[in-house]
Parts: C-alpha cells; sequence; structure tokens
C-alpha cells in the first residue's frame, strides 16, 4: 500500500498521537489494511472484521487508523465501531445488580450489553438495511446516549472494524469458575454467581461472533501489563483536564485496581485460547511495542450450510407450522448461516413457504429433482443452468410428463391401487392431504415428478415400485405419499448446491447439516458432514447406514428441529469434534 507521509500526518494529527507512530502505520498498519481491502474485493460483499484486544492495547486507535487508511489509500467505505458502545444502560444494569448480582451494575463482563441491539445493527450494516443508527456510550456519565445523537450510515460500509476487549470469547469449563482468581471474586462473588452468570451469558455471545469475516488481535503478554497500560491511559486523561472540565469518570490507582479485576479471569482466558482462532496476531511487547504480526488460517469451526426438509422436520406433520422454530431461524439468519429448504414439495410450493419463512436463500425441490438459486445470489451464473422466472435452475430429471408415461404404462395392472395427484386434480388433493385450495392448486403444479397415494396392500405396494424401477424410474417413500421421477436425490442436489457455495464464496470451508425425518431423507443425511433426524409422530425413524455424525432431535416438528439445531450449533463452537455418545441413536 503506498501511503503517503501527509496521509500518515492527518491521521497523527487528528489523534494527537506520537510522531513515532507513524512507524507502526507504514510497517504494519498499511500492510493490514491491503489485506482486509483484498478479503473485501474476494468476498464481494459488505465485510465484518472484529479486532480484539485487552484494555489499553490500543485497539480504537488500531480500527480508527485502519479505516482511514481503507478510506484515504483505498478509497474503500469503512467504519468503526466498539462493543462498548453496546452497554445495557445504567438503569438496566442497576437493575441487573438488583436482581441477580451487585458486580452486574459495573459495565465490562458478558451481560453487560445489549446483545439484541448490536446484533440488530451489525446485520444490518451487513445486509444494507440502512439507514442504520450506531449507539453510543458516554463513559463520563456511565451511560447511553440519547438515540438523538446517535452517528446514521446512510451509506453502505464496504469494511466494519468491529472492536471489543471480549470479541471472540468462549465460555470457560465450569470446573474453572470454582476457584476464585483475585480479591474481587474472593470477597465480592464469594459463592460465584456473580462469574458463573458472566459465563452462561457469554454462550449467548456466540451468535453475535459468527457475523465476523476476519479476526484480528492485539496479543498483550500478560495480564500484569494490561493494568500498567491502563493505569498509563487514566494518568494521560487526567492529565488533559482542566478547571472548566473535569471528568469524573477518570479513577484514581485504588479505583483501578478494583475495576480491572472485573476484566482478569476473562482477559487472561482468552490469552490462552484465542491467539489459534485469529487470521491475524499482532504481539506486543510490555511496553506495547509490536513485536510481530502472524498471520494465519484460524482453528474455527468452518461455516455451516443446513439443507432441512420440510413436512414432519421444520414444519409440524399435522399443521404444516413453524412456531417453535421462528426464534432459531431468525438466529441463523443473523448469524449468515444460510438454511435451504429441502423437499418433496413443488417449485410453487416451496416459493410460498420461503415468503412466510423470511428465506432468500436457494431451495431444491421434488426430492432433488432441481435447485433453485435466485439470480443475483452468486457473483455469476453457474454452469449447467438455466434461468426460469427470477431463478438460475439446475435440473437433475426429465419432466413431469416423462414419468407420468411411465406411471400409465403400468396402471392396468395395478388399477384401484393407487391414485396420482394429476388423477385426483386439486379435489382429490385437498382431500388427500388436507390443504386448502389455494396450496393444493400449488401441490398440483409439478414439473419433474408424480405423486402416488397409495391404497393397495404393502404386497401390491412392493410389486407397483418394481414394475416402476424396472421401466426406468427412480420411486422415493416419503411420509405420506410416494414420489416417481428420475435417478435424483436430496443427497445429489445438497451436493451439487454445496460446491457451487464452495466455488463462488472459496474463502470459506463450508460444512453441510442435513436434517430430516423419513425414508427420502436418507440419501441426504448421508451425504451431509452432519445429519440430524426429526423423530416422527407417525412413523419409525429411518435407517441411516454410514453416517458416523449423527444426532437424534429430543422430540418431533419444529421444537425438535430447533432444539437439535442448537445443540449441534453447540457442539461445533466449543469443539472441534463431536462426542460420540451425543451422535448415537438406537
Amino acid at each position: 500500500m503506498d501511503v503517503t507521509a501527509q496521509q500518515i500526518q492527518s491521521f497523527l494529527t487528528m489523534h494527537q498521537l506520537p510522531s513515532e507512530y507513524s512507524e507502526r502505520i507504514k510497517r504494519w498498519f498499511s500492510h493490514l489494511a491491503e489485506d482486509l481491502f483484498s478479503h473485501q474485493i474476494s468476498a464481494k460483499r459488505p465485510f465484518l472484521v472484529g479486532l480484539h484486544g485487552a484494555q489499553g492495547s490500543g485497539k480504537s486507535t488500531l480500527a480508527a487508523c485502519l479505516v482511514h487508511l481503507l478510506k484515504e489509500v483505498c478509497q474503500c467505505q469503512a467504519i468503526t465501531i466498539s462493543l462498548d458502545d453496546f452497554y445495557l444502560t445504567k438503569q438496566q444494569r442497576a437493575q441487573l445488580g438488583n436482581q441477580v448480582h451487585p458486580l452486574l451494575s459495573t459495565r465490562g463482563v458478558p451481560g453487560t450489553h445489549d446483545l439484541a441491539l448490536a446484533k440488530k445493527t451489525l446485520f444490518a450494516l451487513k445486509s444494507g438495511q440502512l439507514p442504520v443508527a450506531l449507539p453510543a456510550f458516554n463513559k463520563a456519565i456511565d451511560d447511553r446516549y440519547s438515540e438523538t445523537a446517535w452517528q446514521v450510515v446512510n451509506q453502505q460500509p464496504d469494511i466494519i472494524i468491529f472492536e471489543g476487549w471480549c470479541l471472540g470469547a468462549t465460555p470457560q469449563a465450569l470446573s474453572e469458575l470454582e476457584q476464585p482468581i483475585n480479591t474481587l471474586e474472593s470477597t465480592e462473588d464469594v459463592d460465584a454467581t456473580w462469574r458463573r452468570y458472566v459465563n452462561e451469558q457469554l454462550v449467548e455471545y456466540q451468535d453475535l461472533f459468527q457475523l465476523v469475516d476476519y479476526w484480528l488481535m492485539l496479543k498483550a503478554p500478560d495480564f500484569d501489563c494490561i493494568y500498567a497500560w491502563r493505569r498509563q491511559q487514566e494518568q494521560a486523561l487526567a492529565a488533559r483536564q482542566d478547571d472548566d472540565h473535569v471528568d469524573n469518570s477518570i479513577m484514581n490507582d485504588v479505583e483501578l485496581a478494583r475495576f480491572i479485576q472485573f476484566y482478569q479471569r476473562l482477559t487472561e482466558h482468552c490469552l490462552k485460547t484465542l491467539p489459534n482462532k485469529m487470521h491475524a496476531i499482532i504481539e506486543l511487547d510490555s511496553q506495547r511495542e509490536i513485536i510481530q504480526m502472524i498471520k494465519q488460517t484460524p482453528n474455527r469451526p468452518n461455516p455451516l450450510l443446513i439443507f432441512t426438509d420440510l413436512d414432519g422436520s421444520l414444519l409440524d406433520h399435522h399443521t404444516y407450522r413453524h412456531d417453535d422454530a421462528t426464534p432459531m431461524l431468525v438466529s441463523l439468519e443473523q448469524r449468515g448461516i444460510p438454511v435451504i429448504p429441502v423437499s418433496s414439495k413443488t417449485r410453487s410450493e416451496i416459493e410460498h413457504l420461503r415468503f412466510g419463512l423470511k428465506n432468500t436463500h436457494p431451495f431444491i425441490s421434488e426430492n432433488g429433482a432441481a435447485v433453485f438459486i435466485p439470480i443475483g445470489y452468486f457473483p455469476e451464473q453457474p454452469e449447467q443452468t438455466t434461468i426460469e422466472g427470477h431463478f438460475w435452475q439446475k435440473r437433475f430429471v426429465a419432466n413431469r410428463s416423462h414419468w407420468q408415461a411411465i406411471i400409465g404404462s403400468v396402471k392396468s395392472a395395478f388399477s384401484g391401487d393407487y391414485i396420482s395427484f394429476s388423477d385426483a386434480g386439486i379435489d382429490g388433493i385437498m382431500k388427500l392431504t388436507g390443504l386448502d385450495v389455494y396450496a393444493a392448486a400449488r401441490a398440483a403444479h409439478r414439473d419433474f415428478s408424480e405423486v402416488i397415494a397409495w391404497q393397495g396392500s404393502p404386497a401390491r405396494q412392493k410389486e407397483f415400485r418394481d414394475a416402476l424401477i424396472q421401466a426406468g424410474a427412480n420411486v422415493l417413500q416419503g411420509g405420506r405419499f410416494m414420489h416417481v421421477s428420475g435417478t435424483c436425490d436430496k443427497g445429489q442436489a445438497l451436493r451439487w448446491l454445496s460446491q457451487q457455495y464452495q466455488y463462488y464464496l472459496p474463502e470459506k470451508t463450508w460444512q453441510t447439516l442435513a436434517i430430516g425425518d423419513s425414508q427420502n431423507d436418507i440419501a441426504m443425511l448421508q451425504t451431509a458432514d452432519i445429519g440430524l433426524v426429526i423423530p416422527s409422530p407417525v412413523h419409525a425413524l429411518p435407517e441411516i447406514p454410514n453416517q458416523s455424525r449423527l444426532f437424534v432431535a429430543p422430540q418431533s416438528g419444529p421444537a425438535g428441529w430447533a432444539a437439535g439445531v442448537a445443540k449441534i450449533l453447540s457442539n461445533l463452537s466449543h469443539s472441534t469434534a463431536m462426542d460420540a455418545q451425543e451422535l448415537s441413536y438406537g
């Protein structure tokens, strides 16, 4: 990056920094800004950088410097936002102090931030839901600024620098919380209520951290240095005061010694656990001079694609509702985890359901017969796809008329044993499914398959199935109906679509989770990296061979769907290896 002396000096002047800081900019920060710009260009979307740095490490100055370089040198629209600006109000923290533990009235630790506001704000910035008002916290009065004073972002940022002292932190094991580590904990948190609450709240922060695309750490040598750095900051603030402008938030040495203990446990935990999860680490010495900058591939769980069956899985088997899964669906969308419907349903049916689900991702129709990708979802149209309305379509089989002809060729031998959707018509489909007239019309509009409602004996059904297979069709048994089409299945479609994600979004290594409840989900459950089986209220669990990473949800329907997904996300965020006992079922 060719940064000029004038561009450097303007930043030093703006932030009242010594001339020595210019060497940091030229040697370290200009190259880092160039890397971030390159990542954003490759991503082709708003890019969120998570900057972790302990108290006094200089993270706010670094964030401002990166934004300055990105704007002035790269002509990149960049902004910075701090986790500190999302602190709960003074009144809200006072309530926490009264209801949970007195130490929670002091800002800082997980549990003292407005997490919902933080997720909403960052998600809006990443997804372009402008304008976005950025909260601001006034440390001088220990309270949030009025909303009228919040900065409003009207232009879509290319890069968002999100900085905070506990960004990326993961919960500790319960055994680590038993013994106090400082005077504050031993005298004011004798029964460990405060530190257990903070640890529990940190679980909820993982959704927020999932929004981050690139992780950067200012790494202190130890916690003792952090106390010294923070003391220097307080002394510098005190020196800048005059009689007309007194800052009551400045702490003396006694107050600071107590205050810094609020941060000690989690800071030391982060120094041990976060470095291998970062994309870049800036190592500091005790004087805050940079020793080295390390760039690496972080040891983080791979991003997830969720492929889900609808009827009996995400949707209740009897009511077709998904209410119990709605909070999880919202959380997944905020975390940037695509939920991809995979169903025996038609394109028309799934489009209607996607609207109700507020889902804008690709979908797979008619048991894997076709994949539909919203036009513009990837940077360019995938090969072997055609444009069908508002979608890029990848088809795997012949049209419905071909399979109807095969069914017709064996019809005389099985007269009275079955009725097809095409023969039943909309009124018949309403009787067979319980759907209303509009939903039945959507179900009737099939493109690549025919649906059979079997009415004969199991023995005759096997003969019918064998006859269709002999004639060149593929037959899948769903939760209620037989589906006749070509050589395709949900697993094949899952594999093809996941390859498109990897090709067009190569900065991530995607892993797949498949969710289903019946026989026609087996191929998908086997193909995915992880499988989740939803118990059915009307039939036994499908047998899933050759799948070592398999979960069974604790209950049926959307409630089980949400609980199962939550468990898998928890495992992925806390461990790279699944617990074998968690993955077994009998």
